[in-house]
């Protein structure tokens, strides 16, 4: 059975959280439910592995849903693993053809042709970003609340907004169509990530139901 849709997408990131496994514990203690493993500029797949067999174990342990960016491979190993596709990788009906149906497939877009061909091609959710200005890519163009809530009309969901989201901007995200969000420093850059991933979700819980119905892919 495939595990659910996120609605809170944790990336992971060493610089932002050095204590990784604790910053994740705490996260997954607050409530986070799917976590992304990334770890940028890697020196080895090896080192790649080993991040993946322990945060494996903890989101089995919190049944939580573990999901790693652009290893199709690694992801395999992994009973239920989900796999996050940058936006340069492999096409999504690849790796829908290689992971079956049953796992999660999610893709980073940044504008309204990645996102609609990541759908067509088998994505269970992609990623739009950078909706506000953020510290992962400083030289990024944020997209916007308006031009983010006019692309997601135009795809045929679910859309996560990524970007320099927090507690703060959560509503503002929802509201603008997302039908969730993901982040690194809005969790993980906490002084308490278990506080603030419960918070956010309470927001998330609290503007539910002001918030317009958009299609999603089934």
């Amino acid at each position: 059975m495939k595990p659910p849709l996120p609605k809170l997408l944790l990336i992971t990131d060493l610089q932002t959280c050095p204590d990784l496994l604790d910053g994740v514990a705490q996260a997954l203690a607050g409530g986070v439910k799917h976590l992304l493993l990334r770890i940028k500029n890697s020196p080895d797949r090896d080192t790649l592995g080993e991040w993946a067999e322990k945060l494996y174990r903890l989101t089995e342990r919190e049944q939580a849903h573990l999901l790693i960016s652009g290893d199709i491979q690694l992801a395999l190993n992994f009973k239920n693993c989900g796999l996050h596709l940058p936006e340069t990788a492999m096409t999504t009906a690849e790796a829908r053809k290689v992971l079956g149906s049953k796992r999660l497939l999610g893709r980073s877009c940044h504008n309204l042709e990645g996102g609609l061909t990541a759908i067509e091609e088998g994505a269970d959710y992609i990623t739009l970003s950078p909706l506000f200005a953020t510290l992962s890519h400083p030289n990024a163009k944020p997209i916007g609340l308006r031009k983010f809530a006019s692309l997601r009309e135009k795809i045929p969901g679910p859309v996560l907004a990524l970007g320099g989201i927090n507690v703060e901007n959560t509503p503002l995200a929802l509201k603008a169509g997302a039908d969730g969000v993901a982040m690194i420093r809005g969790v993980l850059g906490e002084k308490s990530p278990e506080k603030a991933a419960a918070d956010i979700l309470r927001v998330m819980r609290q503007v539910a139901g002001e918030l317009p119905q958009y299609p999603s892919h089934e």
